[in-house]
This record gives structure tokens, sequence and C-alpha cells, in this order.
């Protein structure tokens, strides 16, 4: 029944996921219209309009994408149904870029964005305010010089580079800022001064060869306070986005590499036959889940899937509220036999939900609007610091809360189960996970610091970010390094936690009840079953739990672990001294008796002798 309900959660988890995967997957190609609604009255009538944008090279006088003239007096232009692109950028022009689109009062106007919608037809209707040719302040704005001293060795010999900014609307392919390359091997051209702060980078005559930083990640605007004396600007052009190894580099290997272990794992987990497979379920679910997140991370480091899938960037946020309440229950499952779900485990998820309904607006809305939030989101605006911020919070009270169970497990398991249990993994994991809230906490400070000082911290906290996404894939390969090293991590066995009893057994009791122990484990030899625990012990006495654990310790001054492996080597002793184990090893004489692994019978073995199997047996007797 538990089980039933535990396949149930994880369906409604992964159809959530599927839908949303749905909602970023819908593929967009649309004709479009554009209806130019009104135009300055000091337009030359001879003047032929233009539309110049990503689907035709940013060419400024293309004579596809010329406007006619309606007979209501506006102009109309039908973009070609081949055109298959999520996001439509473009200016209007009269046939060069010397005649673009100004605003009122004659300053550049960014770039138009549309996104077209799977529909028969869009129509897009827009004014014309000015023209550059006519008030544009770029006509009598002082210029600078841009002077690029080193440009990327890939750089292909023939390619054209430009500058944009916010002195021409962000256009990346503007004829008017082309570089030329000099006599000493640089690269110039002259920029206006509109503002008081340039703001720039530098393209190959489209976006998706804009400059960026080492293995594709894109960098922020360059920006170059101007000065009364500022002549010339000098800039080193590093990487090219489209250049820079993209979705296969160090740091997306990393993660590519854990997703993919982490797919296995969950395959590898699930075909151990054991006593957890409850626990086991939530396990790889959680697994799963990092693998989705990192998966998800590594894909948009390429620049055309981006692209096409742009809110794929959204998908590993859905770690900051489901990672620590599925832990939680497999901590539970695993650890504490007498846990179990209930219809309280939801609210577990509230926090999920109430983060998913901030972000389906981010779904719903344009996808120009969505991209452009992505490279804004690099400085980290509010909505984002927000959520992650909150997640910071949220996960720390759960680490903090899986801590105690954790612990509280190990101060029941010597009175409750008979082996020694492995859970070294989880403390590896415990420790990997405060590590990544500790820095998850000094990116916030590193913020802070920078606020208060006034000094740009965003290229360091973006580095801090992906260090700390690199952390949190560790998870992956501890559980992968102890899964084939230590499989039986796997398989540990629940214990029931002990709870003080109502009743308190007297001497005669305790006494009479340790005669009977004696002589069931001496003629019925119940420590050879490996998973002897102690509720089944007391079940065979008739006997309580706690009235049993305390027959234990205080009669035989030792926990139920301790009590139960020295019968176990004893007869191990004894077995060896025999002819007939002559041929057997020490580790199968070892499980023959009841230990479940080497680690627990030395272990054991040495609390009990006082040396190791080996110092015992060729010493002197």
């Amino acid at each position: 029944m538990l089980s039933n309900r535990i396949c149930g959660e994880q369906s409604v988890l992964l159809k959530a996921l599927q839908f949303i995967v749905f909602l970023a997957l819908i593929p967009v190609a649309a004709q479009t219209t554009i209806i130019i609604q009104d135009i300055p009255p000091s337009t030359p009538k001879s003047d032929i309009l233009y539309v110049a944008g990503s689907f035709n090279n940013w060419n400024a006088s293309d004579p596809d994408y010329s406007f006619k003239l309606n007979a209501d007096g506006k102009y109309g232009l039908t973009i070609p149904e081949y055109i298959d692109q999520s996001i439509l950028a473009y200016k209007i022009t009269r046939g060069s870029w010397e005649k673009v689109e100004v605003g009122h009062e004659g300053h550049p106007t960014l770039v138009r964005k549309f996104s077209p919608k799977k529909t028969s037809r869009d129509t897009i209707f827009l004014t014309v305010s000015g023209w550059a040719d006519i008030i544009g302040k770029v006509k009598n704005a002082r210029m600078v010089t841009v002077n690029v001293v080193k440009i990327p060795e890939g750089t292909p010999p023939e390619a054209p580079i430009y500058v944009t900014g916010n002195f021409n609307g962000w256009v990346p392919g503007d004829k008017r800022y082309e570089l030329l390359k000099t006599s000493n091997g640089h690269w110039q051209t002259q920029v206006p001064v509109i503002f008081d702060l340039l703001e720039y980078k530098f393209t190959r005559g489209n976006w998706p060869t804009v400059e960026g930083k080492a293995y594709g990640r894109p960098r922020l605007n360059r920006k170059t306070k101007i000065e009364p004396k500022t002549s010339t600007i000098e800039a080193s052009i590093s990487h090219w986005e489209d250049q820079s190894f993209g979705l296969f580099n160090p740091y997306t290997l990393v993660l590519l590499l854990s997703a993919v272990q982490g797919l296995l794992l969950v395959l590898i987990i699930n075909s151990f036959e054991n006593n957890n497979k409850r626990a086991n379920r939530f396990l790889s679910v959680l697994i799963f889940l990092i693998s989705f997140a990192l998966a998800s991370r590594v894909s948009i480091y390429d620049r055309s899937v981006y692209e096409a899938f742009p809110r794929l960037a959204l998908f590993p946020d859905i770690v900051y509220f489901l990672y620590a309440p599925i832990f939680l229950f497999y901590i539970n499952q695993l650890l504490n036999s007498s846990e179990k779900l209930s219809r309280k485990t939801w609210f577990h998820f509230i926090p999920f939900f109430v983060q998913l309904i901030i972000y389906i607006q981010f779904f719903l809305e344009p996808t120009h609007i969505f991209v452009e939030r992505g490279i804004i989101r690099l400085s980290h605006p509010p909505i984002y610091v927000a959520v992650s911020a909150a997640a910071l919070l949220f996960n720390a009270i759960y680490w903090f809360k899986i801590r105690s169970i954790v612990k509280t497990y190990f101060s029941n398991m010597g009175n409750t189960i008979s082996n020694y249990q492995n859970i070294t993994y989880l403390k590896n994991i415990m420790v990997v996970k405060w590590v990544c809230l500790v820095f998850w906490l000094l990116i916030y400070l590193v913020g802070a610091i920078g606020i208060l000082f006034n000094f740009d911290t965003i290229n360091i906290t973006n580095a801090m970010v992906d260090f700390n996404w690199i952390l949190f894939s560790l998870t992956v390969y501890i559980l992968g390094y102890f899964a084939i090293k230590q499989p039986e991590i796997f398989k540990i066995q629940p214990i029931e936690i002990l709870e003080n009893a109502k009743s308190v057994p007297n001497d005669r009791e305790i006494i009479h009840l340790q005669s009977q122990l004696k002589t069931v484990m001496d003629t019925e030899k119940l420590y050879l079953n490996p998973t002897l625990n102690l509720p089944e012990l007391a079940d065979r006495l008739n006997s309580s739990v706690h009235i049993m654990s305390r027959t234990i310790n205080e009669g035989f001054g030792k926990n139920f672990r301790d009590f139960v492996n020295q019968y176990r080597v004893q007869d191990f002793i004894e077995r060896v001294e025999q002819e007939g184990y002559k041929n057997h090893t020490f580790l199968g004489i070892a499980l023959d008796v009841g230990f479940n692994s080497k680690s627990s019978f030395n272990r054991s073995f040495k609390k009990v002798v006082g040396k190791t199997p080996s110092e015992y047996f060729n010493s002197p007797k």
C-alpha cells in the first residue's frame, strides 16, 4: 500500500516536470507582418523603408525586406514563413544605418524584438519617431576611438568585427561601427559619445558570434566612463561565444558526467535485492532530480540549444525546494523503520509549489522578454536573489533536521541492530551539503560587500555559483564510488527508535530474563542471523523492546550489538580451531557465524578479544 503511494507521488512529480518541459519546448514558427502606422513628417517621400534584423543579417537595404505603401497610408511588410526564429530582432531604416530610426529626442532606440507565436499569422503595429540623419544625436556627437589590440586566434580571417552598444541601440551588425585593421595589427573604429557611461560589446555581425568568456559563458557588457579627456578606449577580445567549446568544456563535462552517472546509478540501485526498496525508491527520485538539474544547466552552455529552448535555464532551479524534502524522506525510510508517509508529507512541497507559481509567469511571457531577463539574471535581479535566498534558508533548516535524524540513528544503532552499519557515505554527503550551504551563504556575503563598497562583484559571484554546482554534483560521484566499492550501503537495516519505557522492570525480572536470554542464545544460536535485531529478540522471549534492552544493558553491561557479537566472535574462534574449517577463510567463517561484512567482523573481533584475528591466532597460546 505504501509502495503504491510512493510510486504515485513519483508519478505526479514526473508528470509535473514533463508539463514544464512541454511548455518550454513548444516550437515557434509563424508568418509575421509588420505595419508602420506613422512616420515622422520630415521623412523624404521618395525614400524606401526597410527592416534590418537578425533574419537578414542586419542588411539595412535588403530589397526582400522593403516596405510597401498601402492604400491607407501605412507601410506593410510580411516576413517570409521560412523564417524560423524564436526571437525576431530588428530596426527600421531608410536604406542605410546612417538613416536608422531613433527616438523623439534623437537618442538611439533599442533593437525592437518580437516573439512569434505558433499561429497562422502575427501582426506587429509600430510607429517610427525619428531618423538618425535628421534629428539623431550621433550627427553632432563627439567621437572616441575604440582600439582592439587583440582578438581570438580562431577568428575567421575575412570575418568583420563590429562594436555594438548603447550608442546604436545594440545593433550587432551596424556597418557604421565595423572595426578596420590598422598597419600595426590593431582594429579600430570610432563611436559617438551620447551617454557618460559607454556600454558595449564586440560581435562578428550577429548575437551568436558575440564575444564571450571562456567555455562559452556570456560576458557582461563592457562599461567605460567617458571623461572629457577620453579619446581612445583600448580593449582586448579573449573569446567568441561560438568558438569557446560551448557544450563541451571542463566545467560542463564534470556536470554532464555526473548527470549520466546519476542515471546509471538509478538502474544499479534498483537492481539490488534488499530490505530497503522503499528508501531506494526515494534515493532514485533524488538522483534523477540531481541528474536532470545538472543536465539542464549544461544544456544552456550551447548557444544553439539555448536559443531554441531558452526556458531550460529555469530547470536547474527545481532543486531549490525539492532536493531537501526528498532527501529527508530517503533518510527517514532508510534509518527509521517506524517513519510512515502521510498526507502531511505534501506540506514539505509547499515552497516548491510557491516557486512554481512564481516561475510560471516566465513560461507564459514572450520569449524575447524571457531571454532579456535571462541576460539580466547574470546581474542577479531581485526576483532570483529572493528565491535563492529563501532556498538557502529552506535547505539549511532541512540540513539540521536530517543531521538530527542521523545522530539519533547512531545513538540507537548499538542498542537495536547486531551488525555495524557502514553509513560513511551519508556522512560524506552531509559534509558536501554543508560546504555547499556555507559557500552559498558566502555568495550573498560577497554580493553584499560589493553593494556596500560600490564594487562590482558579479563576475566573482557568478564564478562562485559555478563552483557550487560542481560541489553539488559531488553527491552523485560519492554515491557512485560507494555503489561500486561497497554496494551493501544500499542495504542498510532500519532501526526502531527507542523511547522511554512506561514501566520499569525490577531486579528479579531482569535476572529471570537474563537467564532465559543465555539459554536461547546458547541453544538456538540466534546470533547466526546477520539481520538479528532487538525487536526480533524481544519477540522471541515474549518481552518488550525496552525491557529487553535494559536487561542487556544492566544484566550484561553491554549494548545489544556488543552482546550479540560476543557470541559470534566466540563461535568464530571455536570454528577456526576445528579441523573441518582448516580450508575456510576468516571471512567465510565470519559470514557463517552472523557477521555481514569484513569490516564489521574485524571491528567486533578486536573489541571483544583486543587483537586482530591474525594477531590472535599467530600469537602463542
